[in-house]
């Protein structure tokens, strides 16, 4: 009598430390704004996520007054006054999200593969577009936040809805571009990333206008706008209005934002629902992060917030922040809007 056959199923596959561990070295990777510098790994963020609570204070320090400097005298009776550092309170969010994927047992049988295989391999890419999708709506917020409450003064708008083909001006250019790093001021060289829809990265292509640079090792030729590195996303933002289209062009300086994750008690679980499909049975791969992505400088409030943690949407809205960097300069940020 021959032998049972014996299936390997995804349960007895899985081993949740470790998937998670691979999985989440896998999102690290492959996440477009950690790996171009805009997000940098926070010490603090993690611990606070460790710890309780929704929200989170992250201290800073102010920069020095740049009161006159006194002047000196003989008179030993006349004594300068020193000044003080400040400080202040940034709030940083938690945040937690859950996808899980399910397949039939007998979708194998049927299909001589395994789907379940497939979507165990890609849960590390689908995480990683998620992050870039989160920080793009975090920067939306910001920036919505920026135009309600600090007069646009990171943001450059040329676009308009008008019927007709855009202006030259309407569109991006090098002078657009320069003024929009002009929002920085004397520190818009920090300003080193720009992320494009590939609309407008198109149009720079067809004026010829890209240049390619090396990394730090010389194995990876970046495209370049005037020494600064782009991006290319259609996952940024494209405003469809009654004529025109309005792209919105970010512009990013290194450690924008601090970035932290601690898994949750259980990031990984396998279901198994063995009634399922009339007893075929169904099978689903439950994934959890627990993490905070924060704007260095951008104060969370948790004014319009649905649930226990926000959504993409709320992201976007400008009443969940609110700038406390007393500077506009030290916030390494900067929006172009344009018609292409």
């Amino acid at each position: 009598m021959a032998g049972a056959t014996v299936t390997t199923r995804l349960s007895d596959a899985v081993v949740p430390e470790v998937f998670n561990n691979y999985m989440s070295v896998e999102t690290v990777q492959t996440m477009a704004f950690y790996n171009t510098g805009v997000l940098r790994a926070d010490p603090q963020l993690s611990q606070n996520l460790a710890g309780g609570g929704l929200t989170f204070k992250v201290p800073f320090w102010k920069d020095l007054d740049d009161d006159e400097s006194d002047t000196g005298s003989d008179d030993p009776d006349s004594h300068a006054i020193p000044g003080k550092l400040g400080s202040g309170t940034d709030i940083a969010r938690r945040q937690f999200r859950t996808k899980g994927w399910s397949t039939a047992n007998l979708t194998q049988e049927l299909a001589g593969s395994d789907p379940m295989k497939r979507i165990s391999s890609r849960t590390g890419a689908y995480w990683a577009r998620q992050f870039d999708d989160i920080c793009i709506a975090t920067a939306r917020g910001v920036f919505a936040s920026n135009v309600t409450n600090n007069a646009g003064d990171m943001v450059l708008d040329v676009s308009t809805d008008a019927v007709g083909a855009p202006a030259a001006g309407e569109l991006f250019n090098a002078t657009n571009f320069q003024n929009t790093l002009q929002t920085m001021g004397d520190a818009k060289e920090q300003l080193s990333l720009v992320v494009m829809h590939s609309v407008v990265h198109t149009r720079l292509a067809l004026n010829d206008l890209i240049t390619f640079r090396p990394d730090s090792e010389g194995k990876v030729w970046h495209g370049t706008f005037e020494g600064k590195r782009i991006l290319v996303s259609d996952r940024v933002t494209k405003v469809v209005g009654t004529n025109r289209i309005r792209y919105h062009t970010y512009f990013f300086g290194a450690n924008a934002m601090g970035w932290a994750e601690s898994p949750p008690a259980k990031p990984i679980a396998v279901e198994e629902d063995e009634s399922a499909g009339d007893g075929a049975g169904i099978e689903t791969l439950w994934t959890r992060k627990q993490f905070a992505i924060h704007p260095y400088g951008i104060k969370w409030t948790d004014a319009s917030v649905g649930g226990d943690f926000p959504s993409n949407a709320e992201l976007r809205l400008a009443a969940n922040w609110l700038r406390v960097y007393p500077e506009r300069k030290q916030i390494p940020m900067a929006l172009m809007i344009t018609n292409g």
